[in-house]
């Protein structure tokens, strides 16, 4: 559209992308027929009550109490993010278990089809896709330590009673299907309804949340003040991220990737924006003073049903806690 004007009638050819939320139209050709009815210029915009109301709120007050409850709820999920890190990381260094090769294989895969995505939209695909497969050895690293702690947080929840209730569940679909319209919204419900592993990957990520707000319940956790631009640097030096299950999308790994591939991991990694507010400073997880209600066991005693819920990465659902 650059340098059209009033009158100009253009054809603007279109390629939906492949994870386009409208089912029909994933991959698609398309062709917008375009006739431009005005050119306007942005101008400098007065911050008062009349722009307030030009956006249909009542006043200038009213639209600064929604950019303050936005970035409350912005910093929130970062405290969380940066919480759940410290105690994933606690609870990696404390357990060395063998998992089953299938599950590792299953992650690698998805971890690689994830990032292979991502490199494949870099400028130079080929590169991207080339520096991936060469560090294919460190993403199986990575494979192996979100199943570990998947399991773990999985025989976790099964040792002290955690568990996704039924409301709940119907709400995670109710929000899943809302992707899509009509039959494909009818189709996709009952898909769930009726497979369980579907099921269980969806229930995936709030049952772990749940777990990670027992560990929070049950820890020494003491409270320091920090600005957003401090705890953003804090989360951003811990490089090498990759989402999975038992990751609460933030599982560090000692080795960062390079160059194309990097950036298609830290793409990949960019946390969920949080969903529920939260009060208090930024909280720090003692790691030498854990208090868990009842013995972890180890995650050859973890049920079946919980182990499937262990293989879908987490959202953030918890209330999390506020960054002063």
């Amino acid at each position: 559209m650059v340098g059209a004007k009033v009158g100009d009638k253009r054809d603007i050819n279109v390629t939906f992308p492949a994870d386009y939320p409208v089912e029909n139209l994933k991959g698609k050709a398309a062709v917008f027929d375009v006739t431009v009815k005005a050119v306007k210029i942005a101008g400098e915009a007065k911050l008062d009550d009349d722009f307030a109301k030009t956006l249909g709120l009542q006043d200038l007050n009213q639209l600064r109490g929604i950019l303050r409850d936005q970035q409350e709820q912005e910093l929130n999920g970062l405290t969380r993010t940066h919480m759940k890190r410290r105690l994933l990381d606690e609870l990696a260094s404390r357990h060395s278990f063998d998992v089953p090769v299938s599950m590792v294989d299953a992650e690698f895969e998805n971890i690689m089809q994830q990032l292979r995505h991502e490199a494949s939209h870099e400028a130079d695909p080929k590169a991207a896709l080339a520096e991936l497969e060469s560090e294919a050895g460190e993403y199986r690293k990575i494979a192996e330590r979100r199943v570990r702690l998947g399991l773990l947080l999985s025989d976790i929840g099964a040792a002290n009673g955690v568990e996704v209730s039924e409301r709940e569940m119907n709400q995670l679909i109710g929000q899943a299907a809302s992707q899509y319209q009509g039959k494909d919204r009818d189709r996709f419900i009952q898909y769930v309804q009726q497979e369980p592993m579907a099921a269980a990957q969806l229930r995936a990520p709030l049952y772990e949340d749940k777990v990670v707000d027992f560990l929070f319940s049950k820890a020494d956790i003491t409270d320091r003040k920090a600005t957003r631009a401090e705890l953003e640097a804090d989360l951003e030096s811990e490089e090498g991220h990759v989402h999975g299950p038992g990751c609460g999308h933030d599982v560090p790994e000692a080795k960062a990737a390079k160059g194309k591939a990097k950036t298609a991991k830290a793409k990949a990694e960019a946390p969920a924006k949080p969903e529920k507010p939260a009060k208090g400073p930024v909280e720090e997880v003692k790691a030498d003073k854990p208090k868990p209600a009842k013995p972890v066991k180890e995650a050859a005693a973890a049920k079946p049903a919980e182990k499937a819920e262990a293989k879908k990465p987490a959202a953030k659902k918890a209330p999390a806690k506020k960054t002063k």
